[in-house]
């Protein structure tokens, strides 16, 4: 999983509610409060303002439905997320000229347990239809990618063991897992571990084991010298980021890995490695 960043988040959120709030018969005061509830405080805001439920139905099957008027589709557009968030695996683009979508929006705390939140900006995760799936209304304690009080993208690491020799040149060589950081508070601990179980990702990632493969073979043709004399020889490169992002074909940098699929894997064992 990786964290979702965006310079405007908060503008974004506030434009999805102004934009919705006369769909809602609530007084405004208190529609904002449910709209715009942090990740952290959305369980709490749900319960107290359980009341509100019924005012909720059937108003995501409006909004997530195409139309001229903002909907989903146009909440995506400005989040401009392009990989999912909770797998990292998957694209998640909006299709320009058919006005379709490859994304789902994911219930956070599902709407079938929870109808006031059906709408909660935090709540909704844009997301793959296979990650969206296997959560479905599964309602355990995971880390919304939208709170910054969990740091997934450093805690929760891949990383490989050798088991043999044949490890450069095998994928039999190595073993390939993802964990929790074994120095982060229990609840952060737990949390993590739940994502990594819910969706699959120690089970999923073994079809990417080639890609740590290469990394390790990289690893021996890119010393770090090599690095440095690219780096130098050819005035393309901006910075030194970027001889490593065409050496891993990853990013480098946490805000950029929701850019490109299995980044979060590349950068981690990359780092592992001294790769970058």
């Amino acid at each position: 999983m990786i964290q979702i960043t965006h310079k405007d988040l908060d503008k974004i959120a506030l434009e999805h509610y102004e934009a919705i709030k006369d769909k809602i018969d609530i007084k405004d005061s208190i529609l904002k409060k449910i709209i715009l509830a942090k990740p952290n405080e959305l369980k709490s805001i749900a319960i107290s303002n359980k009341r509100y439920d019924e005012k909720f139905e059937n108003k995501y099957d409006n909004f997530s439905t195409i139309k001229k008027e903002y909907c989903a589709y146009d909440l995506l557009q400005k989040l401009n997320i392009t990989v999912c968030p909770y797998c990292n695996r998957n694209t998640i683009y909006n299709l320009k000229y058919t006005k379709k979508r490859t994304s789902e929006l994911d219930h956070f705390y599902p709407k079938s347990e929870y109808p006031v939140l059906a709408l909660s900006f935090y709540n909704l995760i844009p997301s793959c239809k296979i990650c969206n799936n296997l959560k479905s209304d599964k309602n355990q304690e995971y880390i919304n990618p939208y709170d910054k009080q969990y740091n997934f993208n450093k805690n929760i690491k891949f990383n490989f063991k050798v088991k043999d020799a044949t490890f450069v040149h095998s994928t039999d060589g190595f073993k390939l897992t993802c964990k929790a950081d074994k120095n982060i508070s229990k609840d952060e601990k737990r949390r993590g571990r739940n994502n990594i179980q819910v969706f699959k990702l120690n089970d999923l990632y073994q079809n990417h084991k080639d890609t740590v493969l290469e990394l390790i073979q990289k690893r021996e043709i890119y010393p770090d010298s090599y690095i440095d004399e690219l780096y130098r020889n050819y005035s393309f490169f901006n910075n030194k980021e970027d001889v490593l992002r065409l050496i891993t074909g990853g990013y480098v940098d946490d805000k950029d890995l929701g850019k490109r699929p299995l980044s979060k894997l590349i950068k981690d064992i990359s780092e592992e490695l001294e790769l970058i």
